[in-house]
């Protein structure tokens, strides 16, 4: 599936300073003041790029603007804070706009995710060192996600790690969950897209599971 490379989500709590700026008449613009809800926002949908409010952020609790954060990077991120009713952009606003057309373009990097059979550890988001991991194995993957199952019962979490032992480079990969209990050939359980995972992890899942 492609991107929508005119759709873009700005975390604010001033929506209007948004819907009416100059960038509005390039891009589709939509606005969410809940971290939770911007969050799932940002799984859930294609959006091609992502305007992150600085006043706002500085305001959210820190585990909340982590996540958040999170996204950055793998979507391109335009920083900005509302001075008289009108955004002030702090990163360059054509540089935002033609990774957004960029990122529109490549889509979800392969056009189907490839059919594997990979051994993984997984852990919940308060477990980032991975001490009380369970077992799963991915059965789709491709550079930004991928499909897995466990027996062991983790729905109800929206953010996960993940440790792919057969990688060179395996530590933990931090994921946001897409779908739960995905329809798949293989009942997979989740969807998930990386978004802290290290440039030599993707390199080795492009040389060896999708052989770009």
């Amino acid at each position: 599936m492609l991107q929508d490379a005119k759709r873009i989500l700005v975390y604010t709590d001033k929506p209007d300073s948004y819907r009416y700026c100059v960038l509005a008449d390039m891009l589709n613009v939509d606005c969410c003041s809940c971290p939770d809800e911007f969050c799932c926002s940002m799984l859930k949908n294609n959006y091609s790029g992502q305007i992150l409010d600085m006043r706002k952020m500085m305001n959210t609790p820190c585990c909340a603007r982590n996540r958040i954060l999170s996204f950055a990077a793998t979507t391109p991120t335009l920083r900005a804070v509302v001075e008289f009713m009108e955004p002030v952009f702090l990163d360059n606003e054509d540089n935002f706009l033609c990774a957004c057309r960029e990122k529109g373009c490549t889509g979800n990097a392969t056009a189907c995710l490839i059919s594997v059979n990979i051994p993984i550890k997984i852990s919940l988001e308060d477990d980032p060192a991975m001490v009380n991991p369970v077992t799963g194995t991915i059965h789709h993957i491709d550079e930004l996600g991928c499909d897995f199952h466990s027996e062991t019962e983790i729905a109800g979490n929206s953010f996960l790690y993940l440790k792919i032992p057969c990688l060179r480079n395996s530590l933990p990969i931090y994921a946001g969950v897409c779908v739960e209990q995905c329809g798949c050939q293989h009942n997979c359980g989740h969807r998930v897209r990386f978004l802290y995972v290290k440039d030599d992890q993707i390199k080795e899942i492009q040389e060896r599971f999708i052989k770009l």
